[in-house]
């Protein structure tokens, strides 16, 4: 390779870190304020969970009675639960895509750079929260959920 590719590589390369080092910060922000909804029972129950997988609104239908049991609410909630986590899920990745993208070519270039092995493992070090990866509360949050908001039932 001769000095004006390697030099066009290596400027490449940095822009590209520099791109995914500026890009981090709003992506984990936009992460964490993901939410998705989902239903069950025929649309009578209804929860929405955030980015970290957990329940943040539940609404039951005044309905839910006239077609199923009480005994089954609980089976209901999990499903409309569980299906929510996966559309975050999903959310999350397609989010994340383009910088999963960006992360592979660095890793690509920066195996060029044959003179700079650490710079490579500083590279492959370089990376954003993928999903499922680490939901771990923050700091400040003390582990307990705020159970000030109970299931809305509609009328």
């Amino acid at each position: 390779m001769n000095n004006d590719a390697a030099s066009h590589d290596l400027a490449h390369l940095l822009s590209l870190v520099r791109e995914q080092l500026q890009d981090l910060p709003a992506m984990r922000q936009r992460r964490s304020s993901l939410t998705a909804k989902a239903s069950a029972a025929n649309g009578t129950v209804e929860v929405t969970v955030d980015a970290r997988h957990c329940v943040v609104k539940t609404v039951i239908d005044e309905s839910y009675l006239q077609e199923f049991d009480f005994a089954g609410l609980g089976d209901h909630v999990t499903k409309a639960a569980r299906l929510a986590a996966q559309d975050v899920e999903q959310q999350a990745r397609a989010l994340q895509a383009p910088l999963a993208d960006r992360r592979s070519e660095i890793l690509s270039l920066s195996r060029m750079v044959e003179d700079a092995p650490a710079f490579h493992d500083a590279i492959t070090g370089l990376r954003s929260t993928a999903p499922g990866e680490s939901r771990h509360a923050s700091d400040g949050d003390d582990g307990f959920d705020d159970f000030s908001q109970f299931p809305v039932v509609r009328r």
